[in-house]
């Protein structure tokens, strides 16, 4: 077996010997350096993914915080790669991360998990995406499959959590997909 080192060195010698390879760099029409800072921070995690890697047995012990970590930012990087694969492949006007809703497709006066309930069962049954607006600020879009997990996350809690996940899906945007996230973890 390839060690992750050996597979690292083939995939950087390609690109610089300009060998083509699996994903081509899409055109962007912007000038300012960000695909240069993902590139650094993308190094960065992977010298200290190869790192942990080498560090860690199969069978080592390791606390909760430590693998929730390890497990958030793999589900961060799946999500990137996925998002970046399907806007290499199809572009921007066929990605479903990008809005193709107008103002006038809001569902309105979100502002409590009671109204948010019956909206996230009404995705489910139709298996339709839909933007709503949660409080005065925040819109999403919410997939199917985000409905569903959010829902089954909900009425899997008690009293108090439920309290606590119904305060977080409103009280920001980043925290809405952080209950988003927890909610597919816990699928």
């Amino acid at each position: 077996m390839k060690k992750f080192g050996q597979i690292y060195r083939k995939k950087i010698n390609e690109h610089l010997n300009g060998v083509p390879h699996a994903h081509p760099h899409p055109t962007m029409n912007y000038n300012d350096y960000e695909g240069r800072m993902a590139k650094q921070n993308l190094y960065k995690l992977h010298k200290y993914s190869k790192d942990l890697f080498e560090m860690l047995d199969d069978h080592v012990e390791l606390e909760s915080w430590v693998q929730s970590k390890i497990t958030k930012a793999a589900d961060y990087i799946s999500s990137v790669k996925h998002y970046l694969e399907y806007e290499m492949e199809f572009g921007p006007e066929k990605n479903p991360y990008h809005s193709n809703f107008d103002d006038d497709d809001i569902e309105e006066n979100v502002h409590h998990i009671n109204d948010l309930l019956p909206i996230l069962k009404k995705i489910r049954k139709v298996q339709e995406s839909h933007k709503i607006s949660l409080g005065d600020k925040v819109q999403v879009i919410i997939k199917p499959n985000d409905a569903e997990n959010l829902l089954e996350t909900y009425y899997k809690l008690n009293e108090e959590n439920k309290k606590t996940f119904s305060l977080k899906l409103f009280e920001s945007k980043k925290s809405f997909w952080e209950m988003v996230s927890y909610s597919h973890s816990r699928g």
